[in-house]
This record gives C-alpha cells, sequence and structure tokens, in this order.
C-alpha cells in the first residue's frame, strides 16, 4: 500500500478531507482505520461535520462539490468501499451511494453537468469509468448513467473540454468522450507510462508520461497530434496552468514556461 497521500480541498468557507484509509491486505497484527470526509471551517480549523465511511482500499481522489438546480449543495466523493456517494455539505449527512467502484479509486471525481465521474483500477488493469446522475433532492437515488471499461485511467484524472472528456489511460491510450452518453469519439495509444493528469489549454490538450515525453494533442473531434518533446526528466506531478504560465515538475526541478512559448 501506498499510505495516505491526499491533499485537502477549500469549498467556500469549509476544507475538505477524505480520510480514506486501508481495511484489506494488511500486516499480521495491523488493525483496520477508520475512513470518513472531514469538513472544518476555513478560517478557525473549527471541526463542522465528520461523516463515517466504509474502509476497503485506500483512496486517493479529491472530493468535489455540487450545487443541484434545488439548491442543495453535496460534496462528491469516489472509493471502493463506498462506491460513488454524495453527502450534504452544511450537515455531513450521507444522502446516496452507488456501489460501482470495485477497486481502489486514485484519480479525483469529476463534475460535469449533473454527473459525477469516478475512475478505479489497479496496476495490473481491470480500470473502469463510472458515471452517475447525481440526484437534484436528498430524497432521490443516484443511478448510473454509463461506464468505459476499455483504456479507462487508473492514477491519472480526466480532463474537461466542455461536453467532452479527454481521458489519459497509465498505459498510454488517449480517448475522447462524449457527454452525457460517454460516446468514444476516439481513442489513440500514444504509448508510454502515465502517472501525471492531462490538461486543457486553450484547444490544446497536454499529456506528459512518467519518463518526461510530452505531447500536444488538439482537443476536437478529429485526432490531431500537435507536437511532441522530450523533456529530459521524469514526471510524475501533474503540470498546472496560472497567470498565463505553465508550470512541471521535472524530476527534482520546477520549471516555469510562459503559455505562448510553451504551447
Amino acid at each position: 500500500d501506498h499510505g495516505f497521500s491526499t491533499s485537502p480541498r477549500v469549498a467556500g468557507s469549509m476544507v475538505l478531507l477524505y480520510d480514506s484509509q486501508q481495511a484489506e491486505q494488511l500486516e499480521p497484527g495491523q488493525k483496520p482505520a477508520h475512513e470518513r470526509m472531514i469538513a472544518v471551517d476555513a478560517k478557525t480549523g473549527a471541526d463542522l461535520w465528520e461523516t463515517p465511511l466504509k474502509a476497503t482500499r485506500t483512496n486517493y481522489g479529491l472530493p468535489a462539490v455540487y450545487q443541484s438546480p434545488s439548491g442543495l449543495v453535496q460534496v462528491i466523493g469516489a472509493g471502493t468501499g463506498n462506491g460513488i456517494f454524495g453527502i450534504d455539505a452544511k450537515t455531513g449527512e450521507k444522502l446516496w451511494e452507488v456501489p460501482v467502484l470495485d477497486k481502489r479509486s486514485v484519480g479525483s471525481p469529476l463534475i460535469v453537468g449533473d454527473l459525477a465521474i469516478a475512475t478505479c483500477g489497479s496496476g495490473g488493469g481491470g480500470n473502469i469509468l463510472v458515471a452517475v446522475k447525481i440526484p437534484n433532492t436528498a430524497g432521490e437515488a443516484a443511478k448510473e448513467a454509463f461506464r468505459i471499461d476499455r483504456a479507462a485511467s487508473y492514477v491519472p484524472t480526466c480532463a474537461v473540454d466542455g461536453d467532452y472528456l479527454m481521458m489519459i489511460a497509465d498505459n498510454g491510450i488517449v480517448s475522447r468522450v462524449h457527454l452525457p452518453d460517454g460516446a468514444v469519439v476516439w481513442s489513440k495509444r500514444l504509448g508510454g507510462n502515465f502517472g501525471a493528469s492531462p490538461i486543457i489549454v486553450g484547444d490544446k490538450l497536454l499529456v506528459i508520461t512518467l519518463e518526461g515525453v510530452a505531447t500536444v494533442l488538439a482537443s476536437s473531434n478529429e485526432y490531431r497530434e500537435l507536437g511532441r518533446i522530450d523533456l529530459g526528466g521524469s514526471v510524475g506531478a501533474s503540470p498546472a496552468v496560472g497567470g498565463g504560465k505553465l508550470l512541471i515538475r521535472i524530476g527534482d526541478e520546477l520549471v516555469c514556461l510562459p503559455l505562448d512559448k510553451a504551447t
């Protein structure tokens, strides 16, 4: 097991933390830990609520936040023990869960329209992507909308481009998926191994292998490779964009590039 290595998420006046813990495949004498979703006040750190969850395998995705048309604000999480689930952001009450994830969830869940999208998998394969329709009110049930069980990502989080999802599988297959029906528009093998998440920059998709090979693709319904370059070092962390700059950790260095130069 990789241990605990997730990050908190700021959501308005709250800080959320998915405290996912291992309860299976333990060493002799180890006791299973307690899994929970925690919310604290962003200014004071005071506890707001804590929701117990079923622990199985450690999961690593950051929770998402969704406000339904009814005004209900939900914290959306994804994990092996609870599948894709929703929690009332005000009270901490778990409202629903759909047990659709049979393996560890590493990538973060995404919200696109009224869909919650999450992935799960393993180093040995069997990866899937599942989309669930989020209930509008507390009394409604969530329902699976679609799933993809070929060339789904495990570690990388997908990128959203309008009505499309850009997905890179850990083994180098990149796919464009139409939402909300889950139809695969195209799927191509780039090669290499991936851990960093893809990002959308304008009308382009940037993906970087663990070996440090960066590829820029057109984020369009026609597959087009626009460029490829070896960055000269390993890349495991996801690149980030901000202030007109592209930030990439290459080996032990953090590199900052102007977007006009980078693209």
